[in-house]
């Protein structure tokens, strides 16, 4: 899961800081999630994929497993 949100946010240009003051966590905690260490709850999953324009799948599934466009949009 990591690895998809790291792509999305890299591609957005947005930082663990900035993510994690858009979905209302801390940046450690986003840390930890883009690390593998942590999962995020629903709720903060919700969060995440509206602060990065994206559906909640987009950072569970593998991006294979999605339709998910990495263009802002």
């Amino acid at each position: 899961m990591g690895t998809n949100l790291k792509a999305m946010m890299q591609k957005r240009k947005m930082s663990t800081t900035e993510l994690a003051y858009k979905s209302g966590v801390g940046a450690r905690y986003v840390g930890f999630i883009l690390q593998g260490v942590r999962s995020p709850s629903l709720k903060v999953a919700i969060k995440m994929a509206q602060a990065l324009g994206c559906k909640v799948e987009d950072i569970f599934l593998p991006a294979e497993s999605t339709k998910c466009s990495t263009a802002k949009g």
